[in-house]
């Protein structure tokens, strides 16, 4: 994302919070600064298991935004994400640090159910539209041709969930030959 895009949802009356990649080398670097210079002003952890794999999260806020690009438009915080997984059967652990910048100042255990949230539904909706609607494996490449699909794709997903579908396998299994469900659906 970039100080253009934070500009505009700032003048839109929105807030943000926006994952800052290592590619953004002086945004990342600052916010590594700032974190060691002061103690977070929040810090929340939780650990839960979920199919098979332990899952610990430990999130900080901080308020420290010393040094850091004014563009970055209603900049608040600073939030750091550490996220270490286990699956004990496979003796596999993972270690991984997240940052995000944000325009709220909510603390730690809001910051991490809402990261966590918008995780899910990120990887639900990509692991549908790839494995499910095959689009990583389409022809359809030129033209508007691909974003119009992938717009058919999030509404027929839409209407399955509107319709209490939580597969989405068997919606389209359950509705393919079947003309008048297909048409109440889309009502």
């Amino acid at each position: 994302m970039s100080k253009k895009t934070t500009e505009i949802i700032i003048e839109t009356n929105n807030d943000y919070v926006i994952a800052v990649k290592e590619n953004q080398k002086e945004l990342y670097h600052q916010i590594r600064v700032n974190m060691l210079e002061r103690d977070p002003v929040s810090i929340d952890y939780t650990a839960e298991k979920n199919k098979g794999r332990i899952e610990e999260r430990a999130v900080f806020v901080y308020d420290n935004l010393k040094d850091i690009n004014e563009g970055w438009k209603g900049l608040k915080t600073i939030i750091q994400v550490e996220r270490k997984t286990q699956t004990p059967k496979q003796k596999k652990r993972s270690h991984e640090t997240a940052y995000y910048i944000s325009s709220l100042q909510d603390d730690a255990s809001e910051f991490n159910s809402g990261i966590r949230g918008h995780w899910h539904i990120e990887n639900t909706l990509h692991w549908t539209k790839d494995v499910v609607f095959k689009e990583d494996a389409s022809k359809i490449k030129t033209g508007q041709a691909p974003e119009n699909l992938s717009v058919i794709k999030n509404w027929v997903m839409t209407a399955f969930r509107i319709n209490k579908y939580t597969s989405m396998t068997q919606a389209i299994r359950g509705v393919a030959n079947d003309i008048k469900l297909m048409i109440k659906i889309l009502e």
